[in-house]
């Protein structure tokens, strides 16, 4: 088939072109937008026709356009259009697609990054750029929405139904970003630039935000060129508490007062065991700063070669780097507790942790004899992380649409894509072990949990190195892609006419780790000081302010410079320092060991285990048979779809697991690595049918049915495995390369109205029936006698969802006066799901699908007149399910959540505008939890966003 493709794209080129057929080729030409959605403008009663020289631009011009593509599409689509050249509605594309009705999205840093449609997550819905697939810096097929600016964005399509050409993947809904076309745009020379900048209150700074699009198209509008470009430099601040994960088991407890001497370890007496309870991992306050520094560049040229052909050749390049330190004091909970106490949940609500004070008063209780039945001391952590993202992305395409008969047109369509994430992790804990009993209090009434009588966090004496991970994670993602596509017009009668085509595309994803792992646990025991003049005081001021609790928060602690430490605990002297449990000559051996390690303890060493390397081979063919009259139209037809992949990697035998002598982590030894690769390979058929009736004029009745799939998630596919964990909580994860797709059978039905050509009201229904669904899985696997809790994705039962869609908008022209301009737009999602999931662990049976919020709406209203230009817009989902299995293997909910954004511009001259947008202008918390609200996951607060400035087009 790819040869087939090459040939015919060879052809085109070589000139084998009719010179005389009338052209109908712009129709298939641009974006891979199907044929039968290409947007009319309909008019309104009121509305008189307009010249095809004037351009309209602004909010209703944005609505107008949205509402064309909506009106006119086979299918049921929904699109958000550029208000004018280079301006899209928000800053984010994510942000505006939140408005779309059943469009949720998911933020880091603040910023719109993935969407949800229909309550299925992002892994779940497939996203194009002018029609083809992307290659994305992700682990997985998940696009990120953060790297592309919306300065370059002219539309951007959601398909809620399916139609044979459309590319399969998307249960969920299949979007397509377009950029812009130098023949869809005026005559001559056209500039449109903006300058301003970007205020964070939270981090109280200052960024630049500038962009520009520069076009040309002849006067012939037979040749054209259009380039964009935009570059930002964004500084940012997120601050959090969070606990990681509720641990469900039973809990070691020591039953005496904290101030209780001479205990002897009497196992069942004063060692006893708990039931049942869901358990704290840790408590984490958290604040951290981000630096978003994002250049975008795109462009296309457009050639009309004669009067059948047009060439169309388009780029987009994207570098995004995303800078993260996060410095936070954390307190980590394991066994044994004393005063241990659980509400009737099973839910801890309190306890106390050893201190030094304790251990010391009851030696026995902390003799080595008692192996796991130890009583350790609770320790006070001074972390620093840091995380850099940078990564380039681009995507180069041309296609030719050609006139071959007055029936026939044709589209040769290539591309080629690719994306690098390169990403230096560092992760070092510099700590000591409290003097006293820590206590953690659950205090359901509080929006925090309470970490109290934690001793002399600010007293540099007592510091100790800990922990030191030194990372370095590589993925390249990289494809190309071909397509064949074709229209047959019928000369008559119903049927109307056939589109048939077919395409191939290969994707290889490349992931590869380097690490300091096995080194990363040389001083788990807190038993090397720290120079004080390797660390400073760090104040959290004004954290998380408005929530309950926060005068609780620990006000300050000590923060570091990792390099400066790593240099310091990668010295000889100090890696021979005695410590856990070794003599001096002892440790002395270990120095030179660890000194003789590539790179030393700290040094970046390949992971070969944690190697993903899959190559995935997609060829479809599809036909499409549209029929119609005068009020109805109708389309049926079908994509066959074959797939083959590899997954190749590295395997590495479990060779022994110990506990480390200075606390309760484990110790993985792990065997050569051998080379693994693994097959497979299925075939879908793919049916889908639309129907679209008119009620009268200004009234429309759609249906739709089809079976859609959803391929795994290309990180899902790997071969490898990783181990680590505690005693308390063995861990294991990696991938499953004979996963299957995920099936879906869809039914819609819409209703819709429209009064002009801005104001619609539509009422929509769906249902959607699953089969292999695939989720994130943890499973109990016994390993060296511990009991590994094992996630990776895996293929469930079947299950479904439902759900009912109302949305509209109406501009007020009937109003008197200044009010004429107001105009009011909403839409209201309920969406039921059904779960069977078959194995896994049973606690967690009654998890719905992960990113379904049942309820969720949007409400806008907007502004446009004497040169003004005003929009408030209020967000929100309810609560939803983030991860069946998460952190501890435990589910992981986030509260339900609205956001307020709001902009004003006005235009100063015809060539000039002011404008000022306000982003979460409430500085609306996120909160998580797990199950019930009162098992405290999360509290974040990223504050709120200004962006203004000024805009100029000539």
């Amino acid at each position: 088939m790819k040869a087939l493709l090459l040939c015919g794209a060879a052809l085109l080129a070589c000139g084998a072109l009719p010179a005389g057929a009338q052209s109908n080729a712009n129709s298939v030409a641009d974006t891979g937008t199907p044929q039968a959605d290409r947007p009319e403008q309909p008019r309104g009663p009121s509305e008189e026709a307009a010249d095809e020289d004037i351009v309209v631009t602004g909010i209703r011009a944005s609505l107008r356009s949205s509402v064309a593509t909506k009106r006119n599409a086979d299918n049921i689509v929904d699109s958000i259009s550029a208000e004018d050249t280079g301006k899209f509605p928000d800053n984010n594309v994510a942000e505006s697609l939140q408005r779309i009705t059943g469009v949720a999205i998911d933020r880091s840093g603040g910023e719109g990054q993935f969407i949800t449609v229909r309550g299925l997550g992002p892994e779940f819905n497939t996203v194009l750029v002018n029609g083809r697939i992307m290659a994305t810096d992700n682990d997985g097929r998940e696009f990120s929405f953060d790297v592309l600016s919306s300065n370059m964005i002219q539309r951007t399509d959601v398909y809620k139904s399916t139609l044979p050409q459309l590319q399969e993947g998307g249960i969920g809904a299949t979007v397509n970003v377009v950029t812009a076309r130098p023949l869809d745009g005026k005559a001559g020379l056209n500039l449109a630039a903006a300058a301003g900048g970007i205020y964070d209150g939270l981090a109280d700074k200052l960024s630049p935000d500038v962009s520009g699009v520069v076009s040309w198209t002849n006067s012939a509008k037979t040749f054209g060129a259009v380039f964009a470009a935009s570059y930002t430099d964004r500084r940012s601040q997120r601050d959090f508490v969070d606990l990681n994960g509720w641990i469900l088991g039973s809990q070691r407890q020591v039953n005496a007062a904290t101030t209780a001497t001479g205990l002897q370890p009497t196992i069942g007496t004063v060692l006893t065991q708990s039931g049942q309870i869901h358990t704290p991992r840790n408590l984490n306050f958290n604040r951290e700063s981000q630096q978003r520094e994002r250049l975008n560049l795109s462009g296309a040229i457009q050639a009309q070669l004669n009067d059948a052909a047009l060439l169309t050749i388009d780029g987009l390049y994207s570098k995004f780097n995303v800078k993260s330190v996060n410095r936070f004091f954390g307190v980590f909970y394991t066994e044994p507790f004393i005063g241990l106490t659980t509400d009737a949940n099973g839910t801890v609500t309190g306890f106390n942790r050893p201190g030094t004070q304790f251990v010391n008063a009851n030696p026995a209780l902390n003799a080595a004899s008692l192996g796991d039945n130890r009583v350790t001391a609770s320790q006070n952590d001074n972390v620093v992380t840091s995380v850099d993202r940078r990564t380039e992305s681009y995507q180069f395409g041309a296609n030719v649409a050609v006139d071959l008969t007055d029936s026939l047109t044709m589209k040769f369509d290539a591309s080629t894509t690719k994306a690098t994430r390169n990403q230096p992790r560092q992760f070092l804990v510099v700590g000591s072990l409290a003097q006293t009993a820590p206590r953690f209090d659950l205090t359901p009434e509080n929006d925090l949990p309470t970490a109290s009588n934690l001793g002399p966090i600010t007293d540099a004496s007592l510091l100790r190195a800990h922990y030191g991970l030194n990372e370095f994670v590589r993925v390249k993602d990289e494809g190309s892609e071909f397509h064949i596509d074709g229209e047959w017009k019928a000369d008559d009668g119903i049927f109307q006419k056939l589109l048939f085509g077919l395409s191939y595309n290969k994707r290889q994803k490349v992931r590869t780790v380097a690490s300091n792992t096995g080194t990363d646990c040389t001083y788990c025991g807190y038993d090397v000081p720290i120079p004080s003049s390797l660390v400073q005081a760090f104040t959290l001021d004004g954290f998380l302010n408005k929530a309950s609790g926060s005068k609780n928060v620990p006000s300050s602690f000590f923060t570091f410079n990792p390099a400066d430490v790593f240099a310091y605990i990668s010295q000889p002297s100090v890696l021979a320092i005695p410590r856990q449990g070794r003599t001096a000559a002892e440790q002395a051996a270990e120095a030179a060991r660890l000194l003789a390690i590539a790179g030393g303890p700290y040094g970046l060493r390949d992971q070969p285990g944690q190697t993903l390397n899959v190559t995935e081979k997609v060829a479809a063919i599809y036909i499409n048979a549209m029929f119609g009259s005068d009020n109805w139209s109708a389309n049926v037809g079908g994509r066959l779809v074959d797939t083959k992949l590899v997954s190749r990697g590295f395997g590495q035998f479990v060779l022994g697991i110990t506990r480390n002598p200075g606390d309760d982590n484990l110790l993985i030894t792990l065997g050569a690595a051998q080379p693994v690769q693994v097959r497979n390979s299925y075939t879908n058929f793919l049916p889908s049918a639309n129907i679209k009736y008119d009620i009268d004029a200004q009234t429309i009745l759609r249906g739709a049915v089809s079976q859609t799939v959803t391929r795994p998630t290309l990180t899902s596919l790997g071969v490898d495995n990783s181990y680590g964990g505690r005693v308390t909580n063995a861990v294991s994860s990696g991938g499953n390369a004979t996963l299957r797709p995920f099936r879906s059978t869809n039914y819609d039905l819409s209703l819709e109205h429209y009064f002009n050509a801005v104001s619609y009201v539509s009422l929509s229904g769906f249902y959607k029936s699953f089969k292999d669904f695939l989720e994130t899985q943890t499973l109990s696997v016994p390993l060296f006698g511990y009991n590994f809790q094992d996630t990776r994705t895996r293929n469930g039962q079947s299950g479904s969802i439902a759900g009912v869609e109302v949305g509209g908008q109406y501009t007020l022209d009937s109003l008197p006066g200044i009010l004429s301009g107001l105009g009011v737009a909403g839409n209201y999602t309920y969406v039921s799901s059904n779960v069977d999931r078959g194995s896994g662990t049973a606690s967690n049976a009654g998890c719905g699908y992960n990113g379904l919020s049942p309820h969720s709406a949007n409400g806008s209203v907007f502004y446009e007149k004497f040169g003004i230009q005003a929009r408030a817009s209020y967000n929100w989902r309810s609560s939803f399910l983030r991860a069946c299995f998460g952190a501890a293997s435990r589910p992981e909910n986030r509260d339900s959540y609205g956001q307020f954004d709001a902009s004003i511009a006005y235009d100063v001259t015809p060539q000039l505008q002011v404008y000022v947008q306000g982003v979460n202008l409430t500085s609306a918390y996120v909160n998580d939890y797990s199950v019930l609200e009162d098992r405290f996951l999360l509290l974040q607060n990223t504050g709120s966003r200004y962006l203004f400035g000024v805009r100029a087009r000539f």
